[in-house]
């Protein structure tokens, strides 16, 4: 019985491969071949496979494997993710409304959304899931817990979890609500004459949303000089949206991007279809090496119509589009067809996918980049992301600190912390004193934390080198010795990168008392590329020397 649900199975997927609109080409017969050796594999495997195989498993395997080949945002979508796709077009999906992550064994709810259930009825960042619906989770992974969680709004959860600080266990029911995860977490003013947006992600609505909270800023303060549009860290979406946001700034009928791909189906041309909003205010977007896709639309546009300066680091370079196809069965497969280009013409995707070299894709050259230039006659160039204007060097964590947060201290410390005290200061004011870090010195004193600083590994390469080259056996006694003097010192290094390992620890804290929209004021008064750019926007001379390229 078994046996002919299998071979049914089969004989639909076959049917429906063959019903896929095979275009009438030369590589039909190739096609043709090739589907029928699988589908003749597959019936093999079905029938004479020494042990029981998952049909559906094993088909997703091939899928994915297949897909892997060709880039990583062609991607198939079984009916079991349908609703991760909703949340990456809507930003919505059913459920308590909390990050979670594994920690050691355990998973732990890392910070509660505001106003939703879990943050509504007591669920506190550090409180460890023992179980859900009265089943113990022991052994699930961060996923299989998230899809758990997940459900239709109005549905009821149970929870027993052991309270971090005092592993205390208490016992919670949530009901499920529709969970909106904000493509703005936060706009204001962060001068008297420049306002701050920013921008997590472009799902739906995403550019409304800008509009609205620019006009907002506007209302609020009539003489505001320059905008801040923050793309750091947002990996994109939808290109509709994009176009949207970019239409705020720039005037009706202006192309912002195009798309060209293998079929006619696929080249479009995308232009504001509205009056701009402001088209002089002074517009600076932050972006960085995590900024993507939409992100790279709005700045890489911006930056070819001369509208406003680009600040930060290099971006990451995706131009290419992809589009949802459905396929039988409620799945879907999310699948590239077309790169897209700014309005001067360039194309910024970094990695040619094309190419491998052992298996990697490989980066487009830097000796084949072309040049192409902004209205105003600026030069620009394609490949691997969009430049900034004003290239800024990002701060980077210390290895002990890195070290530290990785390890959970730092977390965990703020739990302590959170446990002792009812009330802060206000988010953008809060850092802790000289006592809170003795208390956390202590904490850590019989922990395990350990790093490599980059002088560690730097002559860590240098004996290897020296290896290579035959010089290591001379010298040997000397490179000893400076790996022994720069061997780092935990009790130094905690003192040396006091002030930075502070702010780690109050940003924590701050996210207990005043959840995702405190982290970013608590981040804007401490983050020295804001205020640059603040200056910047502050200086109209500067400001018009930058986009008029001299």
């Amino acid at each position: 019985m078994k046996r002919n649900w299998r071979n049914k199975i089969l004989i639909l997927l076959v049917a429906v491969i063959s019903l896929t609109g095979i275009s009438s080409t030369n590589s039909d017969f190739e096609i043709s071949k090739n589907l029928d050796i699988f589908a003749s594999l597959y019936r093999e495997l079905n029938q004479n496979y020494v042990d029981e195989i998952q049909p559906g498993e094993l088909m997703k395997i091939a899928i994915d494997e297949m897909l892997a080949s060709l880039d990583p945002y062609t991607n198939y979508i079984p009916e079991s993710d349908i609703e991760d796709y909703r949340f990456m077009t809507t930003g919505q999906y059913g459920g308590i409304g909390a990050l979670i992550q594994k920690q050691d064994s355990y998973i732990v709810i890392t910070e509660p959304y505001e106003n939703f259930p879990a943050q509504k009825e007591g669920l506190m960042a550090g409180d460890i899931i023992l179980k859900i619906n009265g089943k113990s989770i022991e052994g699930k992974n961060s996923s299989e817990i998230s899809d758990l969680l997940k459900g239709q709004p109005g549905t009821e959860i149970k929870l027993e979890i052991q309270r971090g600080v005092d592993g205390k266990i208490m016992n919670f029911t949530l009901t499920r609500e529709e969970i909106k995860v904000n493509n703005i977490p936060y706009y204001a003013m962060v001068d008297e004459k420049v306002g701050y947006i920013k921008l997590n992600s472009f799902t739906m609505n995403a550019g409304n949303e800008v509009k609205q909270a620019f006009l907002s800023l506007k209302g609020e303060s009539p003489n505001m000089e320059g905008i801040i549009l923050d793309l750091r860290g947002n990996g994109g979406g939808l290109l509709s949206e994009a176009v949207n946001i970019a239409n705020i700034f720039v005037d009706k009928g202006q192309l912002i991007v195009s798309t060209k791909g293998k079929l006619s189906d696929s080249n479009h041309s995308y232009r504001t279809l509205n009056a701009a909003v402001d088209k002089n205010i002074r517009l600076a977007i932050m972006v960085d090496g995590y900024s993507a896709s939409a992100s790279e639309i709005v700045a890489g546009s911006i930056q070819d119509l001369d509208r406003g300066v680009i600040i930060g680091q290099k971006s990451y370079g995706k131009g290419l589009v992809q589009n949802i196809v459905p396929l039988p069965y409620n799945t879907k497969i999310k699948i590239t067809i077309a790169k897209y280009y700014i309005p001067s013409g360039r194309c910024i995707q970094a990695i040619d996918y094309s190419k491998r070299q052992n298996g990697k894709a490989m980066h487009y050259s830097d000796s084949l980049k072309k040049t192409f230039y902004t209205e105003n006659g600026r030069m620009v160039y394609d490949q691997g992301g969009i430049i900034p204007d004003l290239v800024l060097k990002p701060d980077s964590l210390s290895d002990i600190a890195i070290s530290l947060y990785l390890n959970n201290h730092i977390f965990n410390f703020a739990s302590l912390y959170t446990s002792k005290h009812d009330k802060i200061a206000p988010a953008a004011e809060f850092i802790i004193n000289d006592n809170d870090y003795n208390a956390f010195l202590s904490y850590i004193s019989n922990k395990e934390y350990d790093y490599t600083t980059n002088t560690e590994r730097k002559l860590g390469e240098l004996a290897e080198a020296m290896k290579e080259d035959k010089y290591y056996e001379t010298f040997k006694n000397e490179l000893d010795n400076l790996q022994t003097a720069v061997q780092h010192n935990k009790e130094e290094d905690l003192e040396n990168f006091k002030e930075e390992i502070k702010k780690l620890i109050s940003n924590e804290i701050v996210s207990r008392y005043y959840y995702q929209k405190g982290r970013i004021q608590f981040n804007i008064e401490h983050d020295p590329e804001i205020k640059e750019t603040v200056r910047l926007l502050l200086n109209a001379e500067e400001y018009n020397q930058i986009l008029s390229g001299k």
